[in-house]
């Protein structure tokens, strides 16, 4: 009976979890996320592999930069404290104050904006850009 609702939990886990963009099919992405917010190819990223990831396919990862990639809550939190651009790979975490998120919606990558989280890290993204993204 113990194994039952273990199962459960692991099954809720595996939908409840949205899929995420590999690493390479995100880097045009973030190429386009960085030069819109006038930092080209710079982007800050406290996670280690992707930050290699980064770096083999022709972006810098900076601290200084003003856009920056959150894998997690706790990354967004402290990338919101400092002011910059936020992206994630996670609609949820577009509602808790990201400004742009990049996910898979029907399995093609989709850029969503929030506008009002946007304009509250100071960085104005090009309108281009925004004719790219779907807009909240």
């Amino acid at each position: 009976m113990t194994i039952f609702p273990a199962a459960l939990i692991l099954v809720y886990v595996a939908i409840a979890t949205p899929p995420r963009i590999a690493p390479p099919d995100l880097m045009p992405f973030l190429k386009v996320v960085s030069a819109s917010a006038g930092a080209p190819g710079r982007i800050a990223c406290r996670d280690l592999d992707l930050a290699m990831r980064m770096k083999q396919l022709g972006l810098s990862p900076d601290a200084k930069a003003p856009v920056a990639w959150a894998a997690t809550a706790d990354q967004l939190r402290d990338y919101l404290a400092e002011g910059k651009l936020v992206v994630a790979g996670d609609a949820a975490l577009l509602e808790a104050g990201a400004g742009v998120a990049i996910v898979l919606e029907k399995g093609k990558p989709t850029i969503l904006v929030n506008t009002r989280n946007v304009q509250a890290s100071g960085i104005v993204l090009s309108d281009a850009f925004l004719k790219i993204a779907r807009v909240r």
